[in-house]
């Protein structure tokens, strides 16, 4: 046993003068059960009776309270008993044993949890660097620190008119055609930042119909037009918005619009106003500012064009009521639209990230249903390696990624759009970016809800990171500071955890081996795999009885002999994910064919072994794995049809392993190959067929 600081304490010398426990004068488990017989009545008066010798227990363990004949036994096991406390959070106070693990107790603690978003609220992880790392979680692990990038919301504030009714005073009393976009500076994060504000040229409210009650709307409005107003932040060392935008600096853009109970646009459509707010929707947009500090950026700026309308020297106007927009003020039905956190890693260090079998293309094509739901995958080198590549999966996918995500994500890896202009400096390195994809989400992300989104993309991306062999720490030989991402890190509680790629892959690759087994298969079972393959949808059992012309009880046990090869829920069936997918077609024709096979093609059989080698060698586990057909040509070559593969080069690739496993089998030097065989395939991503003739593959196979 261990105390807090260290040290060893043994504590048995009370052992010394224990009583004895239990002893042979009393039955201390026959005088406490009440069996309902009198004491020396049996139930049968023919048994014998049966004589119980009790051990004799010197000691009891303090912590587990097992019993023990000798104090060596107690010692022993007092030493390593797994109830032994070790320690108590400094949170809620509760215990911890040996065999707890401290980080999965902070990770649920719900006032730990609240201490550390107590430490973040405002401005953050930012503000904590440069602190002493003891104001972080005591006992958490140091994690890489992600930077914010893209942010857009539509933030809402009720019963803030006024502050919209001192914007339009302040368009009014600015000379725009003069003088363009007023101007000023403010001070944020210890930054100075130049405040721009304008107005909309496309505004698409109507004007209220004249018997809405809203006030003094009359004067305030000129003709027509409800205007719009927009402020932008960039910072102080650029003359122009667009300026700093083409440079990607840090920046904020909002655009406020009045919002009142049936606000309509110009062509009279129903404006979204769920709420029938009485106020203003800010459109959000931003770059590099922490997720939660855009209401506070705003509010600081309509606190300086407040000063501004005192400039003017007028003896009237509408102040901006910049307090009815208050960061803590901010309506209920505000909600996220698009955010990011990213890391720069060091160029060269990223390719388990987004090869082929890397993390990125594994995610979609593992996780991604076949049908249901959504996932995509993006390839994109023809700039340079690792140019621009996404996986994109939904939200029923999220959980599957990190247990306990509900939002759907796309995970990136992606260079600047001209490497070569910034070749030499930290922008030649890619960035490993993870971000919300609101168009793929059926709720509603609340701006209330900024927090868990921050907590959701950051453990998905810190994740990644690991299962590509990339620390989750911070580490300068693996990754690159630029002028907002800090190669830092922060103590705090993060689900990172080991890689399940690789199992679900195994998992679904031994159900595609199953699958590939003719012993194991009815024709049945081979007639739906195909219909899913080809045209699945969501089929349900009766349709799928339809079309391969089966009652569905027949659909039913074929559905229950597939297993985890498809989904089937819902009244639909599907295929489990693409990965599944794309095995069973490289095995559904010699499947079909070993189900429905015939004395004349086993014969066949037996004449390529004979020619090529046995069933088992190099080249005939290349058919078997990677050609769905073989046809015999007029001019005596044969002509080999491909499964279908994910890329193009992929399809190279195994055209190549081919002709190695010929011309190991058959002796020949592997460029005779392209004398005997052409080669037709397809690859997922290119719609044009692959043909590979004599002087194809002779160029590509050298």
């Amino acid at each position: 046993m261990s105390d807090d600081s260290g040290e060893v304490v043994a504590e048995f010398s009370v052992l010394d003068e224990a009583d004895v426990v239990t002893s042979d004068a009393e039955d201390t488990v026959a005088s406490a059960v009440d069996n309902g017989y009198e004491p020396g009545s049996t139930i049968d008066d023919d048994s014998e009776d049966i004589e119980f010798e009790m051990p004799e227990f010197v000691a009891a363990c303090r912590y587990c309270q097992t019993s023990f004949e000798t104090e060596e036994a107690a010692l022993e096991h007092e030493w390593n008993c797994d109830l032994e406390p070790t320690g108590e959070c400094r949170f809620c106070g509760g215990t911890h044993i040996r065999k707890d693990v401290r980080e999965d107790h902070f990770y649920s603690c719900s006032e730990a949890e609240e201490h550390e978003r107590k430490l973040k609220r405002g401005s953050r992880a930012r503000t904590m660097r440069g602190q002493d790392s003891k104001t972080a979680v005591s006992g958490l692990r140091k994690f890489l620190l992600p930077q914010p990038h893209e942010f857009s919301a539509y933030l809402k504030w009720a019963n803030s008119l006024s502050t919209y009714f001192g914007l339009i005073s302040l368009y009014k009393m600015h000379d725009f055609e003069e003088y363009g976009n007023l101007r000023a500076g403010i001070e944020f994060g210890g930054e100075e930042w130049n405040l721009e504000f304008g107005y909309a040229d496309d505004p698409k409210i109507a004007v209220p119909d004249e018997d809405t009650d809203l006030g003094r709307w009359d004067w305030r409005l000129d003709g027509d037009t409800v205007p719009e107003f927009m402020i932008r932040l960039y910072p102080e060392t650029y003359p122009s918005f667009q300026e700093a935008k083409d440079d990607n600096r840090k920046r904020a853009y909002f655009r406020v619009r009045p919002r009142w109970p049936g606000v309509k646009s110009k062509s009279g459509k129903n404006i979204s106003n769920p709420h029938d707010i009485l106020g203003v929707d800010v459109e959000t947009r931003g770059s590099y500012f922490e997720f939660d500090e855009y209401p506070s950026l705003l509010f600081e700026a309509l606190r300086e064009l407040r000063e501004r309308q005192d400039e003017f020297g007028w003896n009237s106007f509408t102040g901006i009521d910049y307090d009815a927009l208050h960061p803590e003020m901010v309506h209920k039905s505000s909600n996220v639209t698009d955010a990011e956190l990213y890391v720069r890693a060091k160029k060269g260090e990223t390719g388990r990230v987004f090869a082929l079998d890397g993390t990125l293309h594994r995610i979609a094509l593992i996780l991604g249903g076949e049908r249901s739901g959504y996932s995509k995958t993006v390839r994109d080198d023809r700039v340079c390696e690792g140019w621009y590549h996404t996986s994109t999966v939904c939200a029923m996918r999220a959980a599957e990624i990190v247990g306990g995500h509900e939002l759907p994500k796309e995970f990136k890896h992606y260079h600047v759009k001209n490497p070569d202009a910034v070749a030499g400096t930290p922008l030649e390195n890619p960035k490993i970016g993870v971000s919300y994809q609101n168009s793929l989400y059926d709720d509603t992300l609340r701006f209330d809800d900024v927090d868990q989104l921050h907590k959701e993309l950051d453990e998905a991306l810190l994740n990644v990171l690991n299962w590509s062999d990339l620390p989750v720490t911070p580490d300068h030989q693996k990754f690159v500071a630029d002028d907002y991402f800090k190669v830092d890190g922060e103590a705090r509680m993060v689900k990172v955890i080991d890689n399940p790629l690789p199992r679900i892959a195994q998992q679904q690759d031994d159900e595609i081996r199953m699958f590939a087994t003719a012993a194991n298969l009815y024709e049945t079972d081979v007639a739906i795999t195909d219909e899913l393959v080809t045209d699945g949808g969501h089929i349900s059992p009766a349709e799928l009885a339809e079309r391969i012309g089966v009652h569905i009880d027949t659909v039913y046990r074929a559905l229950k002999r597939l297993g985890d090869l498809v989904i089937h829920e819902y009244g639909h069936v599907e295929l489990a994910s693409k990965h599944i997918a794309e095995g069973i077609v490289e095995h559904i024709e010699s499947a079909r064919r070993s189900v429905t096979a015939t004395l004349e093609e086993a014969t066949d059989d037996i004449i390529r072994a004979d020619t090529y080698g046995d069933g088992n060698g190099p080249w005939e586990r290349w058919l078997r794995n990677y050609v769905r057909d073989r046809k015999e040509r007029d001019d005596g070559r044969e002509l080999l049809e491909l499964a279908p593969q994910a890329t193009r080069e992929e399809v190279k690739r195994i055209l190549r392993t081919g002709a190695a496993k010929w011309a190991e089998v058959t002796g020949n030097d592997w460029r005779q190959f392209v004398r005997e065989f052409d080669v037709v395939g397809e690859a997922y991503d290119t719609s044009a067929p692959l043909t590979y003739s004599f002087g194809q593959m002779r160029q590509l196979i050298g």
